[in-house]
């Protein structure tokens, strides 16, 4: 299946590169969730999910939970009232078509945003508004200010489709293990007949990843511990990163292949860019 939410470092496109060097597991990990393609993907009967962002794995535990139904009624609910906030700016935009119009689904945006950040009283479950804010604001964008509130401008839509949300995603959530926290709970928990993926914040200023807690880069520091850490580990386990010095240093030995990958939006400056790679296993392939 595919993931539900926009993710920057998002993994579905790449997914060919490397999901036929996954081995058998009886358990998956991936301690990195974000947008989670290739959990989605696989479907695992057995999973242990996690991420630092709390916002993101409230969502995935909500969707995960008995209150499935309420947040799929609120995400219908938004998706009328944006359809028809969409109409009233079209027919505006046709009566006087050279000058800019008002557009309903900014003040509507900018609501569920206050709601977000919890200015106003929440109108609609947790998951519901962070599902609208994820599709909604500018470019896919995760970005916080000095006082914690996410403040991405409106991204000018035409269309917010919650079809993306479906039962199937709860079918799998909800027998999975999901955690809030840093990637060593995994780490402790993995066995050796487990699986773990890894995709981490990149060594590149693209890397902030929208994270509440490391509201920075992951740092030189936090990279050379995840190598120690992923070296000792005793589960077969997979990394994709984007290559650099650094990378290449720390995992001298462990790379196996690597391939070309193109960003069409760079959060930082806003152009397209290239990346390359790697896939970084501790395991023969």
């Amino acid at each position: 299946m595919k993931p539900i939410l926009k993710y920057r470092g998002g993994k579905s496109k790449e997914i060919p590169n490397y999901i036929h060097l996954i081995p058998k597991f009886e358990t998956y990990y991936e301690p990195f969730l974000g947008g989670g393609a290739t959990y989605f993907y696989l479907e695992p009967e057995k999973a242990f999910v996690s991420d630092i962002n709390s916002s993101l794995i409230q969502f995935y535990q909500e969707v995960g939970s008995d209150n499935f139904e309420t947040v799929k009624k609120d995400l219908l609910d938004l998706q009328r009232k944006y359809e028809f906030n969409r109409e009233i700016f079209i027919n505006r935009k046709t009566v006087i078509p050279q000058k800019r119009v008002d557009d309903p689904n900014e003040e509507l945006y900018y609501r569920i945003r206050d709601m977000f950040n919890n200015k106003i009283k929440h109108e609609y479950s947790q998951s519901a508004i962070y599902f609208f804010i994820n599709k909604t604001a500018y470019s896919g964008m995760i970005r916080y200010n000095s006082q914690g509130e996410f403040n991405v401008p409106y991204g000018r839509y035409a269309n917010f489709n919650t079809s993306l949300l479906e039962q199937k995603h709860h079918n799998l959530l909800s027998k999975s293990e999901i955690y809030n926290g840093s990637y060593e709970k995994g780490f402790e928990l993995a066995g050796p007949k487990d699986f773990i993926f890894l995709d981490p914040p990149y060594d590149t200023t693209f890397s902030d990843y929208g994270n509440e807690v490391f509201t920075g880069d992951f740092r030189e520091d936090e990279h050379r511990k995840l190598a120690v850490d992923f070296k000792n580990l005793s589960s077969p386990s997979m990394m994709i990163i984007s290559e650099t010095p650094l990378i290449r240093e720390l995992y001298n030995g462990y790379i196996k292949y690597s391939y070309s990958k193109s960003y069409s939006v760079n959060i930082r400056n806003r152009f397209k860019s290239e990346a390359n790679h790697l896939i970084i296993t501790n395991y023969k392939i």
